[in-house]
């Protein structure tokens, strides 16, 4: 009975490495969208939608992602 669960297991291993990958990269993305925003207001008093949205998204994504990597075992 171990033997047909133990092929799943590296499919695992991986799943999980790539979703902390994925959310520390969406993480990064959503720092740096801020600090571009934050530049952009700084500057000309208007805020970037854009840059704040993708931040918005991304963080989320990656959070979410983060979550999967935890619970996935």
């Amino acid at each position: 009975m171990n033997d047909s669960a133990s092929p799943a297991k590296p499919v695992a291993t991986a799943i999980r490495y790539l979703s902390i990958v994925v959310g520390c990269a969406c993480l990064l993305l959503a720092a740096i969208c801020v600090a571009i925003a934050c530049q952009v207001f700084i500057e000309t008093g208007v805020l970037a939608q854009s840059y704040a949205m993708v931040a918005l998204i991304s963080g989320a994504l990656g959070l979410l992602a983060l979550t999967l990597a935890r619970m996935w075992k």
